[in-house]
């Protein structure tokens, strides 16, 4: 069973964000072979997801946004989270492995969220500082 992530965010995630994401994290090393290959981004289900991989194996799965009807459902679905601050409107769930690889897509989630500057990522069943 992978690992499960929200974003929360004011615009909605797309491909490109995820693109720029995973370049950051590329450009950061972040426990990267610097010699392999960068990441490469595929849609999976007809579009419905995109998948993230390094060296061919996937490392994140992320889900079309969703609009959230108000903010009282953040707390409702994930009270472990903070509350989050408007303009936060956009639900994104995605998904991780819960191998090393999969602490390189919690790093690009991490870096989609900071991007757009009122972002979050919640990590659930994720250990304290692993982030």
């Amino acid at each position: 069973m992978p690992r499960s992530s929200v974003l929360l965010t004011a615009e909605p995630i797309d491909g490109d964000a995820i693109a720029r994401a995973a370049g950051s994290v590329w450009a950061a090393g972040d426990g990267l072979d610097p010699d392999g290959d960068a990441f490469t981004l595929q849609p999976v289900d007809g579009g419905a997801a995109l998948q993230v991989l390094a060296a061919g194996t996937p490392v994140l799965t992320v889900l079309r946004p969703r609009m959230l009807p108000t903010l009282d459902e953040v707390a409702r679905l994930l009270p472990e989270a903070p509350a989050p601050l408007p303009p936060v409107s956009w639900w994104t769930e995605a998904y991780t492995p819960w191998t090393d690889e999969g602490r390189i897509g919690v790093a690009i989630l991490d870096a989609a969220a900071k991007a757009g500057g009122t972002g979050a990522a919640v990590h659930q069943g994720l250990e304290r500082g692993i982030r």
